[in-house]
């Protein structure tokens, strides 16, 4: 248990040595008598309670109940202070050796996943991407320059693999395995750091998509040209959204719904057609999607970028499409399991 950060184990053994502090200073100006000052008898319990033996500073030699409330005053202080460095050092090592036992969890963990993503910098934003990360059981692994950042994650119960460090850097970025990583997001405060990112993660993987963020609009098209598959300009996001909300409001609440149910989390999902899928060719019928929990396919997309909008039964299946669906994360895995049993998103 703790309060306002502190353990109550610490508070106990505080207020403890206050307690004795007061009884030894009240004590030694008692047994001094009037000459004694309390400063004299605060000096008298420091060295008492420490056990540094510079002397008898109030005259103990003819006072037999002195001696005896000194004694167990000794016993009793120096115990105490003794207890407290000794639960202060235990503590200390301890929750040291747990954060290198994580973290060396953690290393282990990241040095075996792969077909993750990547979020640079858990501001606000990078915050809402590992949620939806995590909701949509998806791996991802945080980069930010805080430490404290991990505390925020456990906070909102985001069990994610963190590395601290700057996300800029050649080796941080290796460290996330950005060469077995499926996208990554740019996220930082600064449009500079977001380029720099960017740059950095298509020389180190130029197949990975990236997606970045952008604060400044008249930074989209530098970004774009660092490498960024898709930029998103939260000012303009943001009006149109705003806009979306007094023109279109049921659109928007049905969105919403999609992006923050918790309990049975409702997402247009994507689910991908690999070249050697089984239901290349045939039609869209040949998917049984009531076997699936009846996940709604609204449209495709060849790889050519054509779109089909709510395709017939008829719609033939090609390699490369992608497939939109309304479903849950469970759906979405089950489809591409079907349609790309060797590219499973279960690790996705």
């Amino acid at each position: 248990m703790y309060i306002k950060g502190i353990p109550k184990r610490f508070l106990h053994i505080l207020l403890a040595i206050i307690t004795i502090i007061l009884i030894g200073t009240i004590g030694f100006k008692i047994i001094g008598g009037s000459k004694t000052t309390f400063l004299d008898a605060l000096y008298m319990t420091a060295i008492t309670i420490s056990t540094v033996g510079y002397g008898d500073v109030i005259g103990l030699d003819d006072k037999p109940f002195g001696k005896l409330f000194t004694i167990c005053f000794i016993f009793a202080g120096a115990g105490t202070v003794a207890y407290l460095f000794t639960t202060l050092a235990a503590y200390i090592i301890g929750g040291e050796l747990q954060r290198v036992y994580r973290r060396r969890n953690m290393e282990k963990r990241i040095e075996k996943i792969k077909n993750h993503y990547i979020v640079c910098g858990m501001g606000m934003v990078g915050l809402y991407i590992a949620k939806e990360l995590h909701q949509t059981k998806r791996h991802l692994i945080a980069i930010d320059m805080d430490e404290e950042t991990m505390e925020t994650l456990k906070a909102q119960s985001l069990n994610v693999d963190m590395i601290h460090g700057d996300a800029t850097e050649n080796e941080i970025l290796e460290k996330a395995m950005i060469h077995r990583a499926k996208g990554l997001f740019a996220t930082t405060n600064s449009d500079n750091d977001n380029i720099v990112i960017v740059l950095t993660a298509k020389q180190l993987n130029p197949g990975l998509r990236v997606i970045s963020r952008c604060n400044d609009t008249k930074n989209i098209d530098k970004i774009r040209r660092a490498g960024a598959d898709k930029v998103i300009a939260l000012n303009y996001i943001g009006g149109l959204r705003m806009a979306s909300e007094m023109i279109r409001p049921n659109v928007t609440s049905f969105l919403d719904i999609m992006l923050r149910e918790a309990e049975a989390p409702m997402r247009v999902e994507e689910v991908h057609v690999v070249p050697h899928s089984p239901y290349i060719g045939k039609p869209i019928a040949a998917i049984d999607f009531k076997s699936l929990g009846n996940a709604l396919l609204i449209s495709a997309r060849k790889s050519n970028g054509e779109w089909i909008y709510n395709p017939s039964r008829d719609t033939t299946i090609e390699k490369g499409m992608s497939l939109l669906i309304i479903g849950t994360p469970e759906q979405r895995m089950l489809l591409q399991d079907l349609v790309s049993p060797e590219h499973t998103n279960l690790k996705a």
